[in-house]
């Protein structure tokens, strides 16, 4: 392994019922704007998540969109996530209900864009041991939980690159830790520091494999985030800036490292959340 990985996903949610005017605003201002950045750079691979109910509106609102997705999936640059499919907290359901929610998303997705999703968005990031079975019972090969989880199972922050092996009842999930400092500084800071950041860790720890996941509405739907993100070019520059680096810094999707790298561990996570959650 010469160059170090970065893994990106997005996650996007409308909730169930929400009013159509804030679903077309949401559209407008960030889904439509960030699937045109990354459209526009080949190259950046990423895991893209939209909720159930985000996904029947732009089904009847904007069916464009969806034929966009399945383009950027079907050309290598994407992989769709799955989770339950109205966005539930899975570990509050009783275990056939939340299998039912996964494996309804899951036949929505491979119905949608002709493919059965490998990970799941994790609502919250809400992780309790009863999914490390539950989640693979129901066709999942990994999920994403943020650094928090791992260091409450004793694990320390330099541990934290790759992706840990869990089970339950003999059954194999994969789990990606998500970096606490790229969630907050992607996209807040400016995008050369971002690149700084890794390139610094790069040369001081050698190549890794490092996780950035969150919410798509960080890129234009946050207060002020669309002058920022669009408008005065955070994205377009962020975007630019990997491609440029590839030389030292690639990007993938999560089944793809999967299948390029063995995982760093074996870990068992008890419940918990990310850190804000948890508070």
């Amino acid at each position: 392994m010469k160059e170090s990985v970065l893994l990106l996903g997005i996650h996007c949610h409308q909730p169930e019922g929400n009013f159509s005017q804030v679903f077309s605003e949401a559209f407008e201002g960030c889904y439509r704007p960030l699937l045109e950045a990354l459209w526009r750079h080949p190259s950046v691979k990423v895991a893209l998540h939209y909720s159930g109910p985000l996904l029947e509106w732009l089904e009847e609102h904007q069916p464009l969109y969806l034929d966009k997705i399945r383009e950027i999936q079907d050309r290598g640059q994407a992989e769709i996530l799955g989770g339950g499919f109205y966005e539930p907290i899975l570990p509050s359901l009783p275990p056939e209900d939340a299998r039912n929610q996964v494996s309804l998303f899951s036949e929505y997705l491979e119905k949608a864009f002709s493919r059965s999703p490998q990970g799941i968005w994790l609502t919250e990031r809400v992780w309790a041991p009863c999914l490390a079975s539950l989640l693979p019972r129901a066709g999942i090969h990994y999920t994403i939980l943020d650094d928090i989880h791992f260091l409450s199972a004793g694990l320390c922050e330099g541990d934290l690159h790759g992706y840990f092996l869990t089970e339950g009842e003999g059954k194999p999930l994969a789990l990606f830790p998500i970096r606490k400092t790229l969630r907050y500084s992607i996209p807040f800071a400016p995008a050369e520091k971002v690149l700084e950041v890794l390139k610094k860790e790069h040369d001081e720890k050698g190549p890794k494999v490092l996780t950035y996941a969150d919410d798509g509405e960080k890129f234009g739907l946050w207060p002020g985030t669309h002058l920022w993100v669009y408008e005065k070019g955070w994205l377009e520059t962020f975007l630019s800036l990997l491609e440029k680096n590839s030389g030292w810094l690639r990007t993938m999707t999560f089944s793809e490292c999967c299948d390029t790298f063995p995982p760093t561990g074996r870990v068992y996570i008890p419940t918990a959340s990310y850190e804000e959650m948890m508070t």
